[in-house]
């Protein structure tokens, strides 16, 4: 990306990494999230609301702004369909198991043991949120950084989305990969890659895109895996997600 960028946004954002206007993000700069601010240029709108915009931080938000329409506005709708299928599978393990269920498989590190949720953080913190709310907040490019942000209002905690591959294509490396494929010498090259793609839950859609096959093709590959018992399909709202079933990551583990 470095490589690409044009050369006046790659000097202001490196004076922004180096000088002091990052900090600002953390904690203070960070509001809440609010569903009602759904566009960036809306949650920059806020910030210079609330804060007065000052002379420094016009200038970071200048810089913030012209870095989103470069590197993230072009993936957008990427982005978001993968956070709306990230909360709706969320949403169906809190309607059916229930909050522990959820809390405990948020992963990267975060531990839920009732009646305490432990998270990995550059401090020590000590919230008790008995009598107020928790917001979690999917990213996808978050790693190992993590946001805890406090008001009136509760606290909110970014987490790592689940990979539902639609932004893979952002973010790969160049695998060189085993010489010898057994589960593509056994399944054949495509259906392969759709097994190793269902380790976690995916749509059709999402499959396709980031393995860059046809949709039509993948539908017949998830057909075949369901049929077989390797993979489940499920529905939640207007999306089906299929995912690896015990017998598929078995297979996956034999023959990687």
């Amino acid at each position: 990306m470095r490589l690409t960028m044009p050369v006046g946004l790659a000097r202001d954002v490196a004076g922004v990494l180096r000088g002091s206007g990052l900090s600002r993000l953390i904690p203070e700069f960070v509001p809440l999230p609010d569903p009602a601010r759904t566009t960036f240029a809306a949650e920059l709108d806020h910030l210079r609301r609330t804060r007065g915009n000052p002379p420094d931080e016009r200038h970071l938000c200048s810089v913030l702004a012209r870095y989103w329409e470069w590197a993230l506005a072009p993936h957008w709708n990427r982005i978001r369909s993968s956070l709306e299928e990230e909360i709706l599978l969320r949403g169906r393990t809190l309607a059916v198991e229930g909050p522990e269920a959820m809390l405990g498989e948020l992963g990267g590190r975060v531990l839920w043991t009732r009646p305490r949720l432990t998270v990995p953080y550059h401090r020590d913190l000590d919230l008790t949120i008995t009598r107020s709310r928790l917001l979690l907040v999917p990213t996808v490019f978050s790693g190992g950084l993590r946001l805890l942000v406090e008001n009136h209002d509760g606290v909110a905690m970014s987490y790592q989305a689940r990979a539902t591959g639609r932004l893979r294509i952002l973010t790969a490396g160049n695998d060189g990969g085993p010489s010898e494929d057994r589960l593509a010498l056994l399944l054949g090259k495509g259906r392969s890659q759709v097994v190793r793609a269902l380790e976690l839950p995916m749509t059709t859609t999402a499959v396709a895109e980031s393995l860059g096959l046809a949709k039509s093709t993948v539908s017949q590959h998830l057909a075949v895996l369901s049929d077989s018992g390797v993979a489940w399909k499920r529905r939640i709202g207007a999306s089906v997600f299929y995912q690896l079933d015990d017998s598929g990551l078995a297979l996956l583990r034999q023959l990687g």
